[in-house]
């Protein structure tokens, strides 16, 4: 577990600086003995082994603690946010004990406790539990984990210790991690790649950099001042940091961005190349399944590589192999996957079958090893007949105009038929250069009939990935309101 590994850089490079947490440098020596102290902290609240705790905590070094904490002393945890009164209630629901600062919500009828400055004094200043290696199984539940939800209400994931530690350990092959690695944190533990991420960092015996960052010109100075050699960012995300750098920023030399979430536009990547990063990667996977294909700088435009511990096909609606060059409902299987979620049973018969894991993607094999995702089966558009991913037409907007935002959803016209939406979030020129910008990203699709609708936000949750079904209310709502003006 991650505990040990810190204990075995504290031990032989104890000084070494395992965070760097709003400035402040943390050696591996101290968050070792804060690990232990967390634990004994724990040990008196009785939980039992293969309990759940929830934990909500701002403060990042607290909440890894906890963490770490609560898997020594084999508790499976979970994280949530303080602004997820709703959507955290089900995962709550799931906990033996909610950890939380006094102004987390905190589900009713559940037993809680609160991480008060007075307790975190206590904490600090008492007792290590001792300094041994932490007994536990590789099937304990380690932690607790949510799908996005992006086209429907999230589901939930129990990982068991072996398969946490796989997919850490594999972060580490996937970055290429080394004690001289600064993996700068820009996401909460909620994520689950930032917190599997961060902890392959500290394995490794590198650096993790954190801070309550006010904008993207704030992660654009730390990235700066903390010498930082990876990072990972959603498509919008990495947009924003690049719109966003300053004027005296000076291009790192050695930076990979990694990019999750969704498909990076071309000139998007060619942007980040040119002023910010030495390597980028693009990962294509799930909660379920977090490494499937990466695509790297120098790969070729949509085709990403499948990993060399992962199987792949491309399949029809009955399950038969399709061959190459064929779109159809991508499928994978690895040893190291989620076999089904805790609270939907339905949605595990149709995504976890004969061994395999199906993400809801459309694709196809375009060469040994080498997969296109074209986009989600549930998000795709049918436009007269043609499937359309909302992603590429969002990719081609942002390559050809210059735009805050932009999301891409189908309306039902007068007919009855499918028609291309797309909203746009502050666009920097006027109406007609606009239309003819957005023509021009167009021209070589057959979309018949298009709309352009201006909007003050896209809707998206929490890690920056857009909510369809939101997204679609609000377009519909802004075309009723300007047909009716």
């Amino acid at each position: 577990m991650t505990a040990d590994y810190i204990a075995f850089h504290a031990s032989e490079r104890p000084e070494a600086i395992a965070l760097i947490v709003k400035g402040r440098a943390i050696s591996y020596r101290q968050m070792s003995r804060d690990v232990r102290r967390f634990t004994s902290g724990l040990r008196t609240l009785g939980l039992a082994a293969g309990s759940v705790a929830a934990v909500g905590c701002d403060d990042l070094y607290v909440h890894w603690l906890l963490l770490l904490a609560l898997e020594r002393l084999r508790v499976a945890s979970t994280s949530y946010r303080a602004e997820e009164a709703d959507a955290a209630s089900a995962l709550l629901a799931s906990a033996d004990l909610v950890l939380s600062e006094p102004h987390f919500f905190a589900a009713k009828n559940k037993r809680h406790h609160s991480i008060t400055p007075e307790w975190l004094r206590s904490v600090f200043g008492g007792a290590e539990d001792a300094d041994c290696l932490a007994s536990g199984a590789l099937d304990d539940p380690i932690r607790l984990i949510r799908t996005s939800g992006t086209t429907g209400q999230s589901k939930h994931l129990l990982l068991s210790r072996a398969v946490q530690d796989a997919w850490i350990d594999r972060w580490i092959w996937f970055l290429t991690l080394t004690r001289t690695s600064r993996y700068l944190l820009t996401t909460p533990f909620t994520v689950n790649a930032s917190y599997t991420a961060a902890a392959a960092v500290l394995r490794a015996g590198g650096t993790v950099a954190w801070d309550v960052f006010e904008s993207s010109t704030a992660i654009a100075r730390t990235i700066a001042a903390a010498s930082v050699t990876e990072i990972i960012l959603l498509p919008i995300h990495l947009k924003r940091l690049l719109e966003s750098l300053p004027a005296d920023f000076e291009k790192p030399r050695n930076l990979t961005v990694i990019i999750i979430g969704g498909a990076a536009p071309e000139a998007l990547r060619k942007e980040a190349m040119a002023r910010l990063a030495s390597e980028i990667i693009i990962g294509y996977g799930a909660n379920e399944m977090p490494f499937i294909t990466q695509m790297r700088s120098t790969s070729p435009q949509g085709i990403g590589v499948v990993l060399p511990w992962v199987q792949v096909e491309v399949v029809d609606e009955n399950d038969r192999p399709l061959p190459a060059n064929v779109p159809g409902r991508i499928r994978a299987r690895t040893d190291i996957m989620a076999t089904g979620y805790i609270d939907d049973p339905e949605a595990t018969r149709r995504m976890f079958h004969d061994g395999w894991f199906y993400p809801g993607d459309v694709g196809a094999l375009r060469g040994a090893r080498q997969l296109e995702v074209i986009g989600r089966g549930d998000e795709l558009l049918n436009i007269g007949g043609h499937k359309l991913s909302p992603t590429m037409l969002e990719g081609l907007i942002l390559d050809h105009v210059a735009v805050m935002d932009v999301g891409a959803c189908s309306a039902r016209n007068s007919d009855g038929l499918e028609e291309v939406c797309v909203a746009v979030v502050n666009p920097a020129e006027a109406e007609q250069e606009l239309l003819r910008h957005i023509a021009e990203a167009f021209s070589r699709l057959e979309l018949g009939r298009y709309h352009v609708i201006k909007l003050d936000h896209i809707p998206r949750n929490a890690v920056g990935k857009i909510e369809r079904g939101r997204l679609k209310a609000a377009v519909a709502a802004a075309m009723a309101e300007w047909s009716r003006g």
